[in-house]
């Protein structure tokens, strides 16, 4: 009788309060027409696979600052410490909106951790590129081989190459960071005289439709601890020290800001360099292995 009453009276007080579960689902709803599809999945995934479950069934009055607190501390005592940065930037957001429509305090105003720093790769050493290209060249059976050339001599992202075109001399590509709702932002990046060295191992249309679990897989087989994302600081890099001017790189690789271009963001945007000097950069990069 005293639970079943607890219950009763519980359901009184929190009757203008939603299920946090419920404002999950409608804020997911929201976002679903506002993100790019891959925002939205790990917005959801987030969300429905670690807090849901954690603090679904209660009330979103009910969710006090100290458990919010312990549930990110044992997200980082299991090391994952990126999981809980991000689920910490979501529940903050999540209750700016719900503490304006329920007229309550955020739980989220005194949540602190302790600093993470993304772990920032490095370019391959010209050595390390060399293993790269002979490691293709002698085992073709690799699915995520061609897509490994491709970013190692574009420096497109993984994702980007579902998006790219080929003509002989450009690669084309739809950049990865098109905010949901803008138009497409394209960039084309001229074949150098590197590329032109492993085009013959290349095959465009399975670089395109290969995983990203395969293209990992491709360089794990040659670098066991390096990143796919290391084969874009690498042709950055390359470029850079084969002197291509700064502009033009950013230009290649869909950057808006780089600390050693002095320009302003006006002048980049009012620039529209022509393909003859673009190809005349692109035939810069060009080096031993």
């Amino acid at each position: 009788f005293l639970d079943k009453f607890a219950e009763v009276e519980r359901e009184r007080l929190n009757h203008n309060y939603p299920l946090f579960k419920d404002f999950v689902a409608e804020w997911l709803k929201i976002k679903r027409r506002t993100v790019k599809e891959s925002t939205y999945n790990s917005y959801s995934n987030l969300l429905n696979f670690h807090v849901v479950p954690r603090f679904g069934k209660y009330h979103v009055n009910e969710i006090a600052r100290k458990e919010i607190q312990e549930f990110l501390f044992e997200l980082t005592d299991e090391g994952k410490m990126r999981t809980a940065q991000k689920i910490k930037v979501l529940l903050t957001a999540m209750y700016d909106v719900i503490c304006d429509d329920c007229d309550i305090k955020s739980p989220m105003r005194k949540i602190v951790l302790s600093h993470y720093e993304v772990k920032k790769g490095n370019a391959f050493t010209k050595a390390e590129e060399k293993r790269i290209v002979d490691f293709c060249r002698d085992h073709p059976q690799y699915a995520g081989n061609s897509a490994l050339l491709v970013l190692l001599y574009t420096g497109m992202r993984v994702g980007e190459l579902k998006s790219m075109t080929f003509n002989g001399t450009w690669f084309t590509c739809v950049s990865e960071k098109t905010r949901h709702g803008h138009a497409d932002i394209v960039r084309r990046i001229p074949v150098s005289p590197m590329m032109a060295r492993v085009l013959p191992l290349i095959d465009v249309e399975q670089a395109k439709s290969v995983s990203k679990y395969s293209v990992r897989d491709a360089l794990k087989r040659i670098f066991p601890e390096r990143h796919v994302h290391e084969l874009r600081y690498s042709f950055i890099t390359r470029v850079k020290e084969c002197g291509v001017l700064g502009e033009v790189v950013m230009k290649w690789v869909g950057h808006e800001f780089d600390q050693d271009v002095r320009t302003s963001r006006v002048d980049r945007g009012y620039t529209d360099y022509s393909d003859e000097f673009m190809l005349k950069e692109i035939h810069k990069v060009e080096y031993e292995l």
